[in-house]
């Protein structure tokens, strides 16, 4: 019986290395077959790859140039390049262009000018038809002792009314009209009407800027002159 006892428990002793041996080959050929690849780590998409020096300062270079290239582009669209202009001047006087003219010579400039014509409001300046034509004869007389120039009309639908002269502005106009009714005593009426007048036209054939253009029309005194300014793209 005791003999037949050490037989089971030997037995089961070579059984359980025979089944460790088994098990240990198994796993190895697993691991040979089915390991994981050693060249490149697998990142989930919550995860943050490491980076190194070299590839960071290569990403860092390669944003600053697309960031750069983006800025121009933007820039461009967005009209940061300063506006150009080739302006045309335009004036009924002759001292008016003549002024213009040497300014443009002065900056260097080149222009064209032309003549034409074209309609431009006027304001006339008149005293009231009188009863009779002796009366706006004694009128123009006493004007003329205050040194105010006037003459009577004689066209019908104004006749006898005293003509006092022709303004290009309304504020010229308006002056005149103050002074005259001061000096005389007379009432003054201002008559605004649209007149075919000749025009200089003065082009500027070059770009100019914001800045060259406001250094340019700063020589000009625009309260003692008649003259229309257009600043056209080029």
């Amino acid at each position: 019986m005791k003999w037949l006892f050490l037989f089971i428990v030997l037995l089961n002793a070579a059984f359980l290395s025979w089944h460790s041996f088994v098990q240990d080959k198994l796993e190895k050929n697993k691991e040979s077959i089915y390991g994981p690849p050693v060249s490149e780590r697998i990142h989930l998409l919550s995860e943050v790859p490491a980076v190194t020096g070299q590839d960071y300062n290569a990403r860092i270079a390669y944003g600053e140039g697309l960031e750069d290239a983006l800025s121009k582009v933007i820039d461009q669209a967005s009209g940061d390049s300063p506006d150009l202009y080739c302006p045309r001047l335009e004036t009924e006087r002759d001292d008016d262009k003549r002024q213009i003219i040497q300014v443009l010579k002065s900056f260097g400039w080149a222009y064209k000018d032309q003549e034409t014509s074209g309609k431009r409001p006027k304001f006339w300046l008149y005293i009231a038809a009188p009863e009779t034509p002796a009366i706006a004869e004694r009128i123009v007389k006493e004007l003329a002792s205050k040194s105010i120039d006037s003459f009577v009309i004689n066209r019908a639908e104004m006749k006898n009314r005293i003509s006092l002269g022709l303004y290009s502005s309304k504020e010229r106009a308006d002056q005149a009209k103050v002074r005259i009714q001061n000096v005389s005593g007379y009432a003054v009426d201002v008559y605004e009407h649209m007149r075919n007048v000749p025009l200089q036209q003065i082009d500027i054939a070059q770009p100019v800027d914001e800045k060259d253009w406001e250094q340019f029309m700063s020589r000009f005194d625009l309260t003692k002159m008649m003259i229309k300014v257009e600043k056209n793209p080029c």
